[in-house]
């Protein structure tokens, strides 16, 4: 049993390879090819090039949520090691990308524990405007896809249920532990040494306010994420109303977070089938416009990778600290 646990855990991202053969198995690969070689160039330009203003503003939040622990360092400087995550998430495994960020802030003098507060919150500030962004605008299209949008509604529902008995009872520290463990690769944990009491005492720091404000730059760096998509998705003529576009989109990057595929290769194209199915567009299409999404990212990561060479850091040094 402990063979075949681990066995699962090492090739769970076979599982999205796998589904992303079938999907291809019952598709036209000729077009899905041509489709992509069709994407009107505009289109696809602009499309690249809104990623700037996103990243952008996706540093800003990450900015702000330091400068209240008192950490401060420039837009410049905030933009390529944040960038620098985005390279460092795709050429090593496990969660390295997430904490590259909080790795700087180590390598300057930080503890660990302070040092992460800002990359969970910014973390969590995208997951609590994506939840809300699903609850509300699905609310508009419960006749299209009633059954799925119900679902996702109903898990929204307990969520919020269970958080708040989490705070009435105290044990939100303990999640909160979790989840500061959590974003830690198992073989660093012991050989890092780790304040967790420097992560409570900063989370304390942020008020109503602090969080209104994390939660409105994150809802506007996602504004510029949709745009982005839905311009991708006219360049292939895939026509639909941009407040369904982004929810499809929202539970499409979910389901890709679940640790069962390699950049949601596989996870994402099927979430898209599913969602884009009550509009007839056709697979081809979708399955080029979930091709087109995984550039953007591959794109971002060569981004990153530039702004890694302009303002790297000694990641075994840290790793070993």
């Amino acid at each position: 049993m402990r063979a075949f646990t681990k066995f699962f855990k090492k090739y769970t991202f076979l599982f999205g390879l796998i589904l992303f053969v079938i999907i291809l198995s019952r598709t036209n690969v000729g077009e899905i090819f041509q489709n992509i070689s069709n994407t009107k160039p505009a289109y696809l330009i602009t499309a690249i090039l809104l990623l700037i203003p996103s990243l952008i503003i996706k540093t800003l939040c990450w900015n702000y949520i330091m400068r209240q622990q008192g950490i401060k360092y420039g837009l410049k400087d905030s933009f390529l090691m944040y960038c620098s995550g985005l390279y460092i998430g795709i050429v090593t495994p496990g969660r390295m990308g997430e904490i590259t960020k909080a790795l700087y802030l180590k390598n300057d003098g930080h503890s660990m524990g302070k040092s992460l507060v800002s990359t969970i919150l910014d973390r969590l500030s995208d997951f609590a405007f994506l939840l809300v962004f699903i609850f509300l605008g699905s609310l508009f299209f419960l006749n299209v896809i009633y059954k799925q949008i119900l679902i996702f509604i109903i898990i929204i529902l307990i969520s919020l249920v269970l958080l708040f008995i989490l705070f009435k009872t105290g044990l939100i520290k303990l999640i909160i532990k979790k989840i500061f463990y959590i974003l830690i690769p198992q073989k660093y944990q012991k050989s890092w040494k780790i304040n967790f009491q420097d992560f409570i005492d900063d989370i304390k720091i942020y008020k109503f306010k602090n969080y209104l404000i994390i939660f409105i730059i994150s809802a506007l760096s996602w504004l510029f994420y949709y745009i982005q998509m839905y311009v991708l998705s006219r360049g292939l003529n895939i026509d639909l109303p941009f407040l369904y576009f982004a929810i499809a989109i929202t539970i499409a990057g979910f389901i890709t977070l679940i640790p069962v595929s390699i950049s949601g290769i596989g996870t994402r194209d099927a979430a898209l089938l599913l969602l884009f199915g009550p509009f007839l567009i056709p697979k081809e299409e979708i399955i080029a416009l979930s091709a087109l999404i995984l550039s953007i990212s591959v794109i971002a990561a060569i981004i990153g990778l530039i702004c890694w060479t302009i303002k790297p850091i000694k990641l075994n040094n840290q790793l070993k600290a």
